[in-house]
C-alpha cells in the first residue's frame, strides 16, 4: 500500500516518476503528509507538507515546508521539461543570525547541497530567500523580536524520478530547522489520514 494517492487519470509518465516514492524512508525528525495539490498551476500535481518540531514545540517555532511535483506538457519551452518541482521551507532563526552575513546565499547553498547529496539532476532552478524580523510595538513592545527565514524554489528534473528530489527536500527542511544535513535518523513515511 502506498503512502500517497494519485488521481486516476494522471499521465503514465507522471505515475512512473512517482513510483520512486513507493518505499521512501525519511528523516525521523520530519513529520510528512500528503496534502491536496494546488489548483490551477498545472494539469497534474502531487503535493506534500512537512513539519520539524523543535524542543520548544510551539506553533511559531517549527520548521515547515511543502513540495509539489507538477506536470504540464505545454510548458517544455519554459521549463526545459514537462515536469517541475516547487519547494518551500520556513523556519525560525535567532534574531542576530546573519546580521553581518548573507542569509540568501546561505540558505540557497543549503538547498543546492541537499540536491547534490542525493545526486539530483535538474535545470532551470529559480527561487527566493527572505529573512523577516518581527518587533512588537505598543502593548506588544515587551515581546522579544522574532525572526524567520523562508525559501521558495523551483527546478526542472532532467531525470524524472521523484524519489531523490523528495529526499533532498526532506534534508532541506530538517536542516533549516537546525538538524544536520547528514542526519542519519530515518523512518518510514506515515500515510496521511
Amino acid at each position: 500500500m502506498s503512502f500517497y494517492e494519485l488521481e486516476a487519470d494522471v499521465p503514465a509518465e507522471f505515475a512512473l516518476a512517482a513510483l520512486a516514492l513507493e518505499s521512501p524512508f525519511l528523516r525521523g525528525e520530519v513529520e510528512t503528509t500528503q496534502i491536496p495539490s494546488p489548483k490551477g498551476i498545472a494539469p497534474t500535481a502531487l503535493a506534500f507538507a512537512a513539519e520539524v518540531p523543535n524542543k520548544a514545540d510551539t506553533a511559531t517555532s517549527r520548521g515547515v515546508g511543502r513540495i509539489v511535483f507538477i506536470h504540464d506538457p505545454d510548458q517544455f519551452a519554459v521549463w526545459g521539461s514537462n515536469f517541475r518541482v516547487i519547494a518551500y521551507g520556513k523556519s525560525p532563526v535567532e534574531t542576530d543570525t546573519h546580521r553581518d552575513e548573507d542569509p540568501a546565499h546561505y540558505y540557497w547553498n543549503l538547498l543546492i547541497r541537499a540536491l547534490e547529496k542525493h545526486d539530483v539532476r535538474y535545470a532551470n532552478e529559480a527561487g527566493t530567500v527572505t529573512k523577516m524580523t518581527s518587533t512588537g510595538m505598543g502593548s506588544l513592545g515587551n515581546e522579544a523580536a522574532a525572526s524567520e527565514v523562508e525559501l521558495r524554489a523551483s527546478w526542472s528534473p532532467t531525470e524524472v524520478s521523484f524519489g531523490d528530489h523528495f529526499a533532498a527536500w526532506q534534508d532541506l527542511i530538517a536542516t533549516m530547522a537546525g538538524n544536520l544535513l547528514e542526519g542519519e535518523d530515518i523512518a518510514p513515511l506515515a500515510r496521511s489520514k
